[in-house]
């Protein structure tokens, strides 16, 4: 089983150097649901329990995974401690509600000077309360009796949600931020580094945790199967970036997206929201290797992939099934769709297989399809 792995980190390896040359390679698909930010998301201990017990935060992840242990697509086995968005504003001292359905929300804000009277630089003693100090128990107890054998070693642990710059300004200050942004943007550089520092100390904290590259990562993006990034060491969400002007965007996004990343070589970029000028800006980022839409259905699969080949970005992330389609169908409009613009694709099948014949059946076609995708496709 470990030689299947490493086969796949392999096949990743492929075809990344070929997204760096632009040769032709076969692209990875996965079989697996998007992460749910709400409805049931948990199989056995719903999320007041796991907030309350890290051992039913470990067996509810482990469960979650076991399924896919059988590894007959592309994904990776993984695991992460799934907090939520909440994780690295609870690890300041900032109450939670925990439900048992949907990922925590927030109770209290800080101010913005209360923000940014926090110790300078962070350390990582100020931030290990709450969600963040679970999580680390987490991660300590799963590398633990992983390598005693007690846990499969063919899963991988990844980073929790440590959001993004202007996501983590938001969720820490609340809605006033906004506010800020119009009636005093003299403020929002300064509160923005401060975010700054906070993601990159979580980052770093984490990765150092797992013992993974600053440069490189296996990441599943809340899913229980993911992906090996080689020379892309950071996930950054920016869902908050949909909800300002392009203008703002241009001025506080993009230079904050860049300079959290840099450290990490290339970035994965998720966002929720319709912002055209966002999606465009941020794809031509050369700092940005990938890109996830939370909700694609926003935009015309056009654009995105328009987008995506024009710039070299590659778009991870699940496509619906069109009505009609059968597996191979859908597939094979997903191949055109990616010749014509030149688009690298890593796909989270909405296709739901019947039994893992027809789901090996269709990773073959995919990557035989895909495989043939250039210039003369």
């Amino acid at each position: 089983m470990k030689d299947a792995v490493r086969e796949k980190f392999r096949f990743y390896e492929d075809f990344w150097q070929a997204v760096k040359s632009g040769g032709k390679t076969a692209y990875p698909i996965l079989f697996t649901e998007p992460h749910l930010a709400k409805d049931k998301n948990y199989i056995k201990y719903n999320l007041v329990e796991q907030h309350r017990d890290v051992e039913k935060l470990l067996e509810d992840g482990l469960l979650y995974v076991k399924p896919y242990l059988s590894l007959t697509d592309d994904g990776i086995p993984v695991i992460r401690s799934d907090l939520g968005t909440t994780l690295l504003p609870s690890g300041l001292g900032l109450a939670i509600t925990v439900q048992p359905n949907q990922h925590p929300w927030l109770r209290n804000h800080m101010k913005p000077e209360e923000f940014l009277s926090l110790p300078s630089p962070l350390k990582e003693r100020d931030i290990m309360q709450g969600e963040v100090a679970l999580s680390v128990d987490f991660y300590r107890k799963f590398m633990e009796r992983r390598g005693k054998g007690m846990y499969p070693d063919i899963i991988y642990p990844y980073l929790p949600d440590t959001q993004g710059v202007l996501d983590l300004a938001h969720l820490i200050i609340g809605s006033d931020i906004f506010y800020i942004f119009m009636d005093n943007p003299g403020i929002i550089e300064k509160l923005l580094s401060k975010s700054l520092e906070l993601f990159n100390l979580a980052t770093d904290m984490f990765k150092g945790l797992l013992g993974e590259k600053k440069t490189s990562m296996v990441h599943g993006h809340g899913m229980p199967i993911g992906v090996w990034f080689p020379d892309t060491g950071a996930r950054i969400s920016e869902d908050s970036c949909s909800l300002i002007s392009g203008d703002m965007v241009k001025r506080y996004c993009i230079p904050f997206i860049e300079r959290a990343i840099k450290r990490y070589g290339r970035g994965f970029l998720h966002f929720c929201g319709r912002h055209e000028e966002f999606l465009r800006l941020a794809c031509e980022l050369p700092t940005i290797s990938t890109l996830n839409l939370g909700n694609p259905e926003m935009y015309s699969l056009e654009e995105v992939f328009e987008i995506c080949g024009r710039t070299g970005t590659v778009y991870f992330g699940h496509i619906a099934v069109e009505e009609g389609e059968d597996g191979e169908s859908y597939l094979e409009r997903l191949v055109d769709l990616c010749g014509r613009f030149g688009t690298r694709l890593i796909l989270v099948s909405r296709y739901h297989p019947e039994g893992e014949g027809e789901k090996e059946s269709l990773v073959r076609l995919w990557h035989r399809l895909t495989s043939k995708i250039g210039k003369d496709f």
